[in-house]
Order: C-alpha cells, then structure tokens, then sequence
C-alpha cells in the first residue's frame, strides 16, 4: 500500500468511527446498559466538570474543545438532568462555575463503567498487547492531527 493509500484508508477508518460514535444507536446502547440517558458529548463534558470542577464554562470548552454554543447545550441538558449545578464565582460575580453534584458523578460512574464492559466485549478478541498499541497509536494519531493548523492561525490557535 501506498502512503497515499495508507492516509485514504486512515481517513476513512476515522469517517467510519466518527459516524459510529456519533450514532445514535450508540448512545440507546449505552444509555440501556448503565441506566445514564446522556450522549457521548454530554458524558464527556459531565466527565472534564469532575475532574476540574467548579470550573468556568469559558475554560471548559477549552478543556473540551468545544465551541460555547454547543457547550451552552451540553450544560442545559446536564443541569436539567441534576448532573451538574451553576454557582456563582466568589471572586468576580459576574461569572458562574458549573459543579458536579453527587447524581452527576453516580451517573458518570455507571456509564464509564457500563462502557468499559461493553468495550470489553467488543474487543474480546484482542491481545493485552494489541491494546495497549492501538491505545498508544490512537493518541499519537490525535496529538498529531490537534497539532496541524488552519492557514493563519498561530500556535496559540488565534489569528
């Protein structure tokens, strides 16, 4: 295979896994397995407030590498579901944080947990090595593809 084979075939695989995270069938899945009704997106937000909460919506989507209207939505529905609580910054009033609250982290808990069952099953026929090099590959593949820029943008991603 050619190299511009190899990044034809690379492109597709990351279209095909892109479509199926992305699926809704996907989410029916998990949200059947670990009891949590929420998307991949809003998991993976619930998932950056536990870590780093109370945080700024501003520095979140950083975190998230999302844009603030998708993320203003991520947080409606994570707030509307008891996940997460908006409270004021004690130091500049004008800003909230979010916070996780106690539901928010069972609900992480069980989907993380439910997720890595079924990823388990999933992948049943692969070696601890083959694992751990694809998991090793599959980072070196994002930091490569979070590294090339936009015409125009600097390294600190502005113009």
């Amino acid at each position: 295979m050619t190299d511009a084979e190899s990044r034809r075939a690379i492109n597709e695989a990351i279209n095909s896994l892109k479509r199926f995270v992305n699926s809704r069938q996907l989410d029916a899945l998990h949200a059947a397995r670990s009891g949590v009704a929420l998307n991949l997106v809003a998991i993976g937000i619930l998932h950056r407030v536990i870590d780093h909460g109370p945080i700024r919506p501003t520095e979140l989507a950083e975190l998230a590498d999302i844009q603030p209207a998708a993320l203003s939505r991520q947080i409606r529905i994570l707030e509307e579901g008891g996940h997460i609580v908006r409270t004021g910054d004690a130091e500049d009033g004008r800003v909230s944080l979010v916070e996780a609250t106690a539901e928010g982290r069972a609900a992480y808990d069980s989907f993380a947990a439910a997720n890595d069952t079924l990823l388990a099953e999933q992948l049943k026929g692969w070696t601890a090595e083959e694992l751990g090099g694809l998991a090793a590959q599959m980072q070196r593949l994002v930091a490569d593809l979070r590294g090339v820029r936009r015409p125009g943008e600097s390294a600190t991603g502005t113009n």
